[in-house]
C-alpha cells in the first residue's frame, strides 16, 4: 500500500456493503471521496462480488414501483441516479416492464435553475418541489448536474439547512455555532450563488470538542458518513443524561406555554426546562427570540 493511500474505515466499509448493487461505483466513489478504481478494489477485497451479493443488483419491487411512478416526470439519467442504476439499465428495465411515457419530458429552463440555486439551502426541497412542480428526486439529480452535492451524498460539503435537518435541530442553532462557537465552514459557489458549506469531517472534529452543544442520541445513525467511533458511545450517554426535547424545534404551543409559565406563573428558566424537557440555556435562548419577535411585530 502506498504511504499516501488513505486507509478504509469501518464506516466506509459498512456504507460500501449497504450501497453496493444499489448505486453505481462512480457515485459511491463520489460519496466517499474516493476514485472508482479504489472502490472497485475494495469491493474485491471485501468479496462483495459473491453470488449472494450479486443478487442485490437485481431490480427490486420498490425500484420497479419508483420507476413506474416517476417515468413521466424524470428522465432515465435522473431515475438512475436516484436508484443507483445506469441510464442503460433503466432503459432496459422500461422495455422489460413494457412501460411508455405518456408525455414528453419537460426540459429544465434557465429560470428554474436560477430559482433552485437561489433557494436551495434556505428552503426545503419539498417547498422548492411545489414551486417548480418537479419531484424531489428530480431536484436532487438537477443539483448534482449543476455541481451542487448535498446531504444525499452523506459526505463532503453540505449546507447549513441540510446539517440542521440531519441533526434534527433549528437552522438558527447552526448559524449561532458558526458565529459564536467557531464551527468551521467554507464558502462554495454554483453559478452566481454562494453557499455556506460545512465539511462533514471538519464538523465531526468540531463536534468532538463541543459535545455539550449536541444531543447525539437524537442524531440518526450514519446520517453523516463517515461517522466516528466515539459517536456510538456518546449516543448512549446522551440518551440517559440529556433532556428529552433538547434542541428540538419549538412549536407554537410550546412557545405559548413557555411565555405563560415565565411571565404569568413566574417560574424560573431552570424549572421550565425540567417541566418541558429542555435545557435551561434552550429556554433562555427561546425567550430571547420570542421577545425580539414581539418587539418587531
Amino acid at each position: 500500500m502506498s504511504k499516501n493511500q488513505k486507509l478504509w474505515t469501518k464506516e466506509e466499509d459498512l456504507f460500501l456493503e449497504e450501497q453496493y448493487g444499489q448505486m453505481t461505483l462512480q457515485r459511491i466513489g463520489e460519496q466517499l471521496n474516493r476514485s472508482k478504481e479504489s472502490v472497485n478494489k475494495r469491493i474485491m477485497r471485501l468479496n462483495l462480488r459473491s453470488e449472494e451479493n450479486c443478487l442485490r443488483k437485481k431490480w427490486t419491487t420498490e425500484q420497479d414501483t419508483f420507476l413506474k411512478e416517476n417515468i413521466d416526470i424524470m428522465n432515465n439519467r435522473e431515475i438512475g441516479n436516484h436508484l443507483g442504476k445506469s441510464p442503460s439499465s433503466v432503459t432496459t428495465r422500461i422495455k422489460i416492464l413494457k412501460l411508455t411515457r405518456r408525455k414528453t419530458l419537460r426540459r429544465w429552463m434557465e429560470q428554474e435553475d436560477e430559482y433552485l440555486l437561489k433557494y436551495y439551502g434556505s428552503k426545503s426541497l419539498g417547498n422548492i418541489s411545489r414551486r417548480l412542480q418537479r419531484s424531489i428526486p428530480a431536484l436532487e439529480s438537477r443539483l448534482n448536474r449543476l455541481g451542487v452535492y448535498g446531504v444525499r451524498a452523506h459526505t463532503g460539503n453540505i449546507t447549513v439547512y441540510e446539517l440542521a435537518k440531519c441533526l434534527q435541530i433549528d437552522v438558527h442553532t447552526i448559524y449561532n455555532w458558526i458565529q459564536k462557537k467557531r464551527l468551521p465552514y467554507k464558502i462554495t459557489k454554483a453559478k452566481t450563488r454562494k453557499f455556506i458549506g460545512i465539511d462533514v469531517l471538519a464538523f465531526w472534529k468540531w463536534a468532538e470538542q463541543n459535545k455539550e452543544l449536541l444531543n447525539f442520541s437524537k442524531i440518526p445513525r450514519n446520517t453523516l458518513i463517515p461517522e466516528p467511533d466515539w459517536v456510538k458511545k456518546q449516543k448512549r450517554y446522551d440518551y440517559s443524561n440529556r433532556p428529552k426535547h433538547e434542541n428540538k424545534k419549538w412549536t407554537e404551543e410550546e412557545d405559548a406555554r413557555l411565555w405563560y409559565m415565565f411571565y404569568e406563573e413566574g417560574r424560573t428558566q431552570q424549572e421550565i426546562g425540567q417541566l418541558i424537557g429542555r435545557s435551561r440555556h434552550g429556554v433562555q435562548r427561546r425567550l430571547n427570540r420570542l421577545r425580539k419577535r414581539k418587539l418587531t411585530s
